[in-house]
């Protein structure tokens, strides 16, 4: 006789939340590539070819230094940030509308990073998942991509990004800021801290590849029995590195 119980449903295992780590991720792996190269370029294996095309030899130190301090702050950080995972409407609104302003500039940068220069989109968050971020979190890139744009000269020029658009971009940064309800203490250090980390993690990729160009110089590509010296500089083995 068959058992008149039926066989309860069982409970769907609830979806893992998304952790945001949009910007950690882009530190995490600037750090660990940066720490790389410039563990290729302190091997006294290559030291007479370096110093053949006159390296800067305190680079390797810069690089390091920055990237422990930058991970110790990364690290801090984490520890003290309360992770919201619910935003007010107010806030999701503010977040949308900065990224609707992002967004033409990514493309942009998609546009101008192509092929072996493709790593640099990462400047611009692209592919990153922004829109599952918080506000503050897409504030500070909203800020980092508006430094690359800024300056005489600035670091980046993008076809189609004008003046108007950068100024777009700095007045939408300052209006989501102050049309939402300010945070707290604790929030505004950690916003001030994670500004900082951005800032250094643009110093620590330009070290890295101030590092990679005197490599590029010092083991072309073509040279034999250079292949797994490039690869330790993360250089392309089949071609010279492009910017």
């Amino acid at each position: 006789m068959a058992d008149p119980t039926p066989t309860p449903t069982p409970t769907p295992a609830p979806k893992a939340k998304r952790q945001r780590s949009t910007i950690n991720r882009k530190h995490l792996n600037e750090i660990a590539n940066s720490r790389a190269v410039a563990k290729a370029a302190a091997d006294p294996a290559n030291a007479a070819a370096l110093a053949v095309v006159e390296f800067d030899a305190t680079l390797p130190t810069q690089i390091t230094t920055l990237a422990d301090t930058t991970e110790a702050s990364i690290g801090k950080l984490t520890g003290t940030r309360a992770v919201k995972t619910e935003m007010t409407a107010q806030e999701t609104a503010a977040r949308d509308a900065l990224i609707a302003v992002i967004a033409p500039i990514q493309t942009a940068a998609r546009r101008k990073f192509t092929g072996d220069q493709a790593e640099m989109r990462h400047a611009y968050f692209i592919g990153e998942g922004l829109a599952e971020d918080t506000l503050g979190e897409v504030q500070t890139a909203a800020i980092a991509i508006r430094d690359r744009l800024v300056g005489t000269p600035p670091q980046d020029v993008l076809p189609g990004i004008k003046a108007a658009q950068i100024a777009a971009l700095s007045n939408a940064v300052t209006q989501y800021a102050t049309n939402v309800t300010a945070p707290g203490d604790q929030q505004n250090e950690n916003a001030g801290a994670l500004e900082t980390i951005v800032a250094n993690i643009g110093k620590l990729a330009g070290l890295r590849h101030q590092v990679q160009l005197a490599a590029e110089q010092a083991f072309p590509w073509r040279t034999p029995g250079v292949a797994s010296i490039r690869k330790s500089f993360q250089l392309p083995t089949d071609r010279p590195m492009r910017g």
